[in-house]
This record gives C-alpha cells, sequence and structure tokens, in this order.
C-alpha cells in the first residue's frame, strides 16, 4: 500500500526517524529504560505532511520527558500525556464496537427507520470484512475502495445513503475519540448514474386505467380500499395503517396525518415535521371510506401506545380506520405482506412490475397532470417545500408543460379568428 502515498509524504516520513508507517497510520518508536525491545505506539494519524511533523515534535517530546525521568518517577503521568489512557482503549476499538454503542447512546433520538438504515449498512460492512477492523486504523483510501465496488451493482444515489449513514458513526467516533480524523471526510466523488436501473425510487406511477385494472383483480375488499386511498391520497403505508377515525372529518373531506406505523409496530410521529398535515379529500376517496366506515368505524376504541423521542410514550384509546384478522390493529405497514401477492395481481391485471410505494408517485402524478400547484402538492405529501417536488416529479411536470403550452397556444388560435 506504500506505493499509492505520494512519493513526497513517503520521502518526509523516511527522515523522520522513530516515525513509521503501520496500516497506513502513523506509528512511533522509542526506547524506554528496563526495555530491551523498543516500544511501539500508534498515533491513529493519517499520512500528512502536517502529521509527520506533528508526530515527529511529539516524539521529541516523549524523548525528553524520558530523559527528565518523568517515565521512571511517574509512569501513568508520562503515558496520559503522550498517549491517554482513553486512546490506548479507543485503538482496540472495532468499527462494530462503534455501531453497538452508537445504537444504546442514541437510542432515545434514533427512528426505526434509521436503525433499519444502520442495520442495511453493518450488513454491507460485514460482507465486504470491515466490520472487525479497528476504527482507528479505516482510511478514506479504503472507504473509496469500498464505495467504487458497491456503485457497481446498486444505484449511486445509495451509495450516498449508505456513506450518509455510516458518517454518523465516524462523527460518533471522532465525538468520542475514537478516530482524530474522519475517514469519510474527502471522499472521492462518485460518477451519477446515466443508465435506468428498475428499483423503489424509480418513478412508475400507475395511470388511471392501470389503476383501475388494478384495483378490478384485488379480491380482499379492504385492501382494495387501501390501495385506491393511497392512490389518491398519497399517504405513506406507514401512515395509512396507522389511521385513525378520530383523524377523519368526512363532512368537511379532511384527513389529518398524525401518526406513522413504523416496521417494528409502533406508532409515532409522521417521518418529518411537515409530514403532520391535512389532506383534502377528493370525492372518490370519501366515498371510499364511508364503505369502509360500515367495517371498522363503531368497533370499540384499542388501547394504544404512542412513541415519542426521548423514550416518551403516551398511552390513548383510537379506533383504527383499517384493522387486521380480529379487528386488530395491523402491526406492518405494507399494504400486503403475504409473499408474492401484490406482484401476483400486478400479472392478473396485466401491468408491468413496480413497488406499492408507487402508489404514493400516482397521486403526485395525477394532481400534476389536472394542473395542481407545486407549494399546494408540496403540503399535500408532507413535503418541506415544492423544490422536492421538482426535483422527484421533473419528467411529469415537464410533460405537463407541453401539453399546458398546446392549451394556451389553441386558445390564442381561437381568441386570433375575432
Amino acid at each position: 500500500m506504500r506505493e499509492s502515498f505520494h512519493p513526497k509524504l513517503l520521502d518526509a516520513l523516511s527522515k523522520a526517524r522513530g516515525v513509521h508507517l503501520h496500516k497506513n497510520l502513523l506509528r512511533l518508536q522509542f526506547k524506554v529504560p528496563g526495555k530491551t525491545v523498543p516500544m511501539k505506539r500508534s498515533l491513529g494519524w493519517e499520512l500528512t505532511l502536517e502529521n509527520i511533523d506533528r508526530a515527529r515534535l511529539k516524539l521529541a517530546n516523549i524523548k525528553q520527558d524520558i530523559d527528565n525521568f518523568t517515565y521512571q518517577n511517574a509512569p501513568d503521568e508520562f503515558w496520559q500525556k503522550h498517549f491517554p489512557i482513553h486512546a490506548m482503549h479507543n485503538a482496540r476499538m472495532t468499527l462494530q464496537d462503534c455501531f453497538d454503542e452508537y445504537r444504546e447512546k442514541r437510542k432515545n433520538q434514533i427512528t426505526d427507520s434509521f436503525l433499519g438504515k444502520l442495520t442495511t449498512v453493518e450488513n454491507w460492512l460485514r460482507d465486504e470484512k470491515i466490520l472487525k477492523k479497528f476504527v482507528a486504523e479505516i482510511t478514506r483510501e479504503e472507504l473509496d475502495e469500498l464505495r467504487a465496488d458497491k456503485v457497481t451493482v446498486c444505484r449511486t444515489s445509495t451509495v450516498h445513503d449508505y456513506t450518509i449513514t455510516l458518517n454518523r458513526i465516524f462523527k460518533y467516533a471522532l465525538e468520542k475519540s475514537y478516530i482524530r480524523i474522519n475517514p469519510i471526510k474527502n471522499l472521492l466523488p462518485l460518477e451519477a448514474d446515466d443508465c435506468d436501473i428498475d428499483d423503489d425510487y424509480t418513478i412508475d406511477p400507475f395511470s388511471k386505467s392501470e389503476l383501475e385494472r388494478l384495483l378490478g383483480v384485488v379480491h380482499i375488499r379492504q385492501t382494495r380500499r387501501m390501495i385506491e386511498i393511497a392512490a389518491y391520497t398519497g399517504l405513506r403505508h406507514g401512515e395509512l395503517s396507522a389511521l385513525a377515525w378520530e383523524d377523519i372529518d368526512l363532512k368537511k373531506g379532511i384527513l389529518s396525518v398524525k401518526h406513522n406505523l413504523t416496521r417494528k409496530g409502533n406508532i409515532k410521529s409522521p417521518k418529518t415535521k411537515t409530514s403532520k398535515r391535512e389532506v383534502w379529500l377528493l370525492p372518490n376517496v370519501i366515498n371510499v371510506l364511508q364503505e369502509q366506515k360500515l367495517e371498522t368505524y363503531d368497533k370499540p376504541a384499542l388501547q394504544e401506545t404512542l412513541h415519542f423521542k426521548n423514550q416518551k410514550s403516551k398511552t390513548v384509546f383510537r379506533r383504527r380506520v383499517f384493522l387486521s384478522r380480529g379487528d386488530l390493529p395491523y402491526k406492518r405497514p405494507e399494504i400486503t405482506t403475504t409473499p408474492n401477492q401484490w406482484s401476483n395481481w400486478l400479472k392478473e391485471a396485466k401491468l408491468a412490475h413496480r413497488p406499492a410505494y408507487q402508489l404514493r408517485h400516482t397521486y403526485a402524478s395525477l394532481m400534476l397532470e389536472n394542473n395542481a400547484k407545486l407549494n399546494f402538492l408540496a403540503k399535500q405529501m408532507g413535503h418541506k417545500d415544492w423544490s422536492m417536488i421538482t426535483k422527484i416529479y421533473g419528467k411529469v411536470i415537464k410533460d405537463n408543460e407541453e401539453s399546458q403550452f398546446d392549451a394556451i397556444r389553441n386558445s390564442f388560435k381561437l381568441e386570433s379568428q375575432y
């Protein structure tokens, strides 16, 4: 690996007596009284010109304290000064240790969603045989190589998400002095994808006719209603599953999004502050809710625990709009958890496969096709502002702009006749 460093760095290192490179990090070597073998202590610093100078200065201070008998007279003071006890312990901290400690220390702030991301990244690093490495020995170059390999099999945006999640762990390690430099800092940029890869992030909404074909083959009445409501309100699956009759005003035609069902089965606040919102209901959604009202509205309210940050919770009685078997609340946010059921419905309806999350994209697409204002749509979907709408649905907006201009051009033609 030495050949990967700039010759100028290696030249400077060769001139620094007692300063060496070990596993891509600087290490000091010095003799102490009573020992025949030289002591070797890692600094946990990356190889830079600045760090080489710092290492030479530290080594000079160490030798001076040995000459001044500090080592002999006060060994604990000597080691604490030059190699703090916590640093000696931290040198044995693995990346796995950091993941585990981060989960424990941040458990009051971590959402169920982010816990899932941590697990995903953890599994990736475990497959790459890096999870058991000492965190202080993980380098930027190593992470660059891992990301370069990963981006060949998944989207660039996915690798970016992984990096953002992993950065939380390294920031924590830096905060705890387990590392001196965050290796994620100054990572090499990844090339953006220039091909389409079908996954949950591809925008592939259902058209109205496709949606009708899908609804026509769904044989479970309640699930059929959930699909239609999702497609015409833009609710996330967790928001839909957590919905209670107390959150709906059918007379005003307004639905209040107050809670979200996580994959761990917990009722929490929605994804973001702006996700707490009021959704105006289209006539067909009101009709579907009226049908569902006959099924669950008069069921007894059930005791539920609402979970908040800092491990706070509140017990309430709510009447869920959608109930599972035995009239019990759903424990998972998915539209259906029966294996292959969603895929089979799409096949029966002769539709191309796409994830059920496309129902949310369907709502946005239908609203844009009907000339909904961007600010209004952003509020309906729980986005902070319309910038996210333009980012996600840019192609739909562009297509609509062309049809809108055709309408404007035709109106001018009519006016010119008079």
